[in-house]
C-alpha cells in the first residue's frame, strides 16, 4: 500500500517541478515579451545571440535591480549563445538549455517574493 502512495507523491512532485514560472507580475509579463521580441530579433538576423542575451538581461536589471539568481542565469545563456556562435552548440540547444535556467531563477524569485503584505492598519 505504501508504494502506491509514494508513487502519487512523487507524481504530484514532478508535476509541479515541471511547472513554469507564473508571470502574474505585469512587469514580468512585459520582460517575457521583451525577452521574445529578442530572440524574434535574432532569429530574424538583427542581432548576434549574444546581442540578444546582453539586451535582455540589460532590461532585467533596469526593471528588476540586480537578482543573484538571474545573474547566474544570464551568465550561463551568455556562455552557451557565445558556443552556439561558435558552432560548438546548436542553437535550438542553446536557447532550450537558457531558458531553463531562467525558468529555475524566476521560480527562485517567485518563490523568495512574499506572498501577500498586509497594508498599514487604518487609524482610527
Amino acid at each position: 500500500m505504501w508504494k502506491p502512495c509514494t508513487l502519487a507523491v512523487v507524481a504530484v512532485l514532478a508535476a509541479c517541478a515541471g511547472t513554469p514560472p507564473n508571470h502574474s507580475i505585469p512587469e514580468l509579463s512585459a520582460w517575457s515579451a521583451y525577452r521574445s521580441h529578442m530572440m524574434e530579433e535574432r532569429d530574424q538576423g538583427k542581432l548576434s545571440s549574444v546581442e540578444a542575451e546582453e539586451r535582455i538581461e540589460t532590461r532585467y536589471r533596469d526593471v528588476f535591480g540586480i537578482d543573484p539568481a538571474m545573474e547566474g542565469a544570464f551568465a550561463y545563456g551568455l556562455k552557451l549563445y557565445e558556443a552556439a556562435d561558435a558552432g560548438d552548440l546548436s542553437q535550438d540547444e542553446a536557447d532550450r538549455l537558457a531558458q531553463a535556467r531562467i525558468d529555475e531563477a524566476l521560480a527562485h524569485r517567485e518563490a523568495s517574493l512574499p506572498l501577500y503584505v498586509f497594508p498599514p492598519e487604518a487609524s482610527d
